[in-house]
């Protein structure tokens, strides 16, 4: 059994799921919007007024064990989106290093050239000096656009200067020691 898999997913209020068998694809909506999910062919959903319950074919299966816990928690996400969203900010450090927000986001790192980063229609940011902040309702597209963004310039174990997440640890190494 999966322990992720075998809780129900449950609507909060305000949040609709409609499951559309032929296509095998998954609706949800709420105050914030809409997204939608194709479901594996391993997967059954029973959709409730208040839970979904999702099982698999054969949970003594490997594959479908680990696909059971992983739409149920995808599902979750897009509940959670769809009622309050989710929020993620980075934060920019170091000397010539900055963010310009117009239509798309423009980075100056360091590089010989400004890196211009497109944004998804569904993200919004908002950007005060050096701390982008982004909103959206779908989980994986924000943690998706903000990790690429992370991974342009890292945080530098020496000097502490690129992209940082608040709250995550970055180690800090000592340089060269004079004798």
């Amino acid at each position: 059994m999966s322990r992720v898999g075998k809780n129900p997913v449950i609507l909060t209020s305000g949040v609709t799921a409609n499951y559309n068998e032929a296509n095998r694809n998954l609706t949800v909506k709420g105050s914030l919007g809409e997204l939608d999910f194709n479901i594996s062919k391993f997967v059954n959903l029973e959709i409730t007024s208040t839970e979904i319950i999702v099982t698999v074919n054969n949970p003594e299966e490997k594959l479908e064990r680990a696909l059971w816990g992983t739409v149920r928690a995808i599902i979750q996400n897009m509940v959670n989106g769809v009622s309050t969203g989710y929020e993620k900010v980075v934060e920019l450090n170091g000397v010539g290093f900055r963010m310009e927000l117009a239509n798309d986001l423009t980075c100056y790192l360091g590089f010989s050239h400004p890196v211009i980063i497109n944004i998804p229609s569904q993200i919004s940011l908002n950007l005060e000096k050096n701390v982008l902040k982004g909103k959206c309702i779908d989980k994986q597209l924000l943690g998706n656009f903000f990790s690429n963004l992370h991974n342009l310039k890292p945080c530098d174990v020496y000097k502490q200067k690129g992209f940082k997440f608040p709250g995550r640890f970055y180690r800090k190494k000592v340089g060269k020691k004079g004798k």
